[in-house]
């Protein structure tokens, strides 16, 4: 991460440090976590094996996806985060 991205990281001070690094995927993960919740309760009361069930598994299938892939994002740029910190203490 080049750029205006680095200034942010660095205006963190060590109190800061334990936020998610990436408010944005922060709060899409939280989101994605409730319409998971809610397709749950869906498909509980929703008859097995009718268009309607696939479609809503699919819906959750998708949204738990997406928050996987957005919370290994996050790994990702806090290693990044660390790494540059590493180097600029030596």
């Amino acid at each position: 991460m080049r750029g205006g991205g680095e200034r942010i990281f660095q205006a963190m001070d060590s109190k800061q440090q334990h936020l998610p690094v990436c408010f944005v995927a922060h709060d899409l993960v939280n989101k994605l976590s409730v319409i998971v919740g809610n397709v749950d309760l869906l498909l509980e009361v929703t008859e097995k094996d009718t268009d309607y069930a696939k479609r809503l598994t699919l819906i959750r299938e998708i949204a738990e996806q997406s928050a996987n892939e957005l919370k290994q994002h996050q790994r990702e740029l806090a290693a990044q985060l660390k790494k540059s910190e590493k180097r600029k203490a030596s």
